[in-house]
């Protein structure tokens, strides 16, 4: 068994990141709340991780005495070192390698763009196009649509609910969980429930798509990991693809990733509902024309 001055030495969340597939289920949970923020889970008892996380205080101990540690406490010790780093550590975990704090403007573009297309490009030859197929065949019929998302995927919901609305399907997609878990109780066999996650473990996202799976709606998932709680919970899975150490994946590749998903889902609709579309597309271009002219001179 190793203490917790041994294994911060070896960076304990470096170590959880490369376990952290090979991990049972519920251990997967706490490691993922881990790597999203360790200085957090330092401040936090064993009884707040496991509510969290929502899984056992066994659970826990076991997942510390997986990564060679006596117990929750010694992990705490192990999380408060770790986080101790350094400004250019912190700065390459969420910034990347690729990229320096002394990099001309040129070369931060040019990494970043390398990194937008590979991550686009991966994740479309590798996307599941019956999946797509068949998330736009139930969104083009349902009688409503709910998105929903957390954080930075919040965003990407909004985008997509605000596209599908104008060309004549009934969507929404709502920042307030409470309000939210409303719409979801709400939907019936031949509504829709598009969950947006990328680390397909946001407990919201995840209860409002067993919310909606519940009341017989079809659920669709848009994450970068297939096997994660929230992909397990639903009819269809839309799988991203980003690596974990791609520069600033969090921020920056996962938004990309998603919405040349949902752009590919977005057209897949419009095909499906072409009258539909062109005739709503039509109608709300004429409406706000008059917002987009330039000011009469005098």
């Amino acid at each position: 068994m190793r203490s917790a001055a041994e294994l911060s030495d070896d960076r304990v969340v470096e170590r959880i990141r490369e376990l952290m597939p090979g991990l049972p289920e519920a251990q997967r949970a706490t490691a993922a709340l881990i790597l999203d923020d360790p200085a957090a889970v330092a401040r936090m008892t064993i009884l707040d991780l496991a509510d969290a996380c929502r899984v056992s205080t066994g659970s826990i101990t076991r997942f510390c005495r997986t990564l060679g540690l006596p117990g929750y406490s010694a992990l705490r010790i192990a999380l408060a070192a770790d986080t101790g780093r350094s400004e250019s550590e912190t700065w390459q975990a969420n910034m990347g390698r690729q990229i320096s704090e002394n990099d001309e403007l040129g070369q931060v573009a040019e990494a970043i763009s390398a990194a937008v297309r590979h991550s686009v490009g991966e994740t479309l030859s590798r996307l599941d196009l019956s999946a797509v197929e068949e998330a736009a065949s139930a969104i083009a019929r349902a009688r409503r649509v709910e998105v929903c998302g957390m954080g930075g995927s919040a965003g990407m919901g909004t985008e997509f609910q605000h596209r599908i609305f104008r060309i004549g399907v009934p969507a929404w997609c709502w920042s307030d969980t409470q309000v939210a878990l409303t719409g979801a109780a709400l939907l019936g066999p031949h509504d829709v429930m598009l969950a947006i996650s990328h680390s397909g473990r946001t407990r919201e996202v995840i209860d409002l798509a067993a919310e909606a799976a519940s009341r017989g709606a079809v659920t669709v998932a848009l994450t970068n990991d297939s096997e994660s709680p929230l992909a397990r919970r639903v009819d269809l899975v839309l799988a991203s693809s980003v690596r974990n150490d791609a520069p600033g994946h969090n921020s920056i590749l996962s938004r990309h990733a998603q919405m040349a998903v949902l752009d590919l889902l977005y057209i897949a609709i419009a095909q499906r509902t072409y009258d539909q579309s062109t005739e709503a597309m039509a109608a709300t271009t004429e409406a706000v024309s008059p917002y987009k002219q330039p000011p009469a001179t005098s």
